[in-house]
């Protein structure tokens, strides 16, 4: 796949096994990178990576589990299950939380617009 590296701009091709996999620019090491969606045919819009609320949604009911699980841990400290298409995120203390609020985080932040599109995308290529 093709990335970038946001701190000196080099362009790099790597292979990972994982969306989440920590890769760092072969050139200056910095871990700030971005898949370049451009060259794998997926043009996201110039101002964000955004999606819908639906697709939002549908990220949580059908995508890769583990990707999410680690995304609401690493991101927001929350809890992320599913059984089927239901899903449930939850708090530390044990509460469920609100899903409008999750999702118009992620689209007021570059770097996890970026992350749920990542997701998104790996769904769209199950289909």
């Amino acid at each position: 796949m093709k990335f970038y590296c946001k701190k000196c701009n080099s362009q790099f091709d790597e292979d990972y096994k994982d969306l989440f996999e920590n890769l760092k620019c072969p050139n200056c090491k910095h871990r700030d990178i971005v898949l370049n969606f451009i060259v794998q045919g997926v043009h996201p819009p110039e101002t964000g990576l955004g999606i819908s609320y639906f697709e939002f949604e549908d990220v949580l009911e059908e995508g890769k589990n583990h990707y999410l699980e680690q995304f609401f841990e690493d991101e927001f400290k929350l809890q992320y299950s599913r059984s089927g298409t239901e899903f449930s995120l939850i708090d530390k203390s044990g509460k469920g939380v609100n899903l409008e609020e999750i999702y118009h985080k992620t689209q007021n932040d570059g770097k996890l617009q970026r992350i749920i599109y990542n997701i998104y995308y790996v769904l769209l290529q199950d289909f």
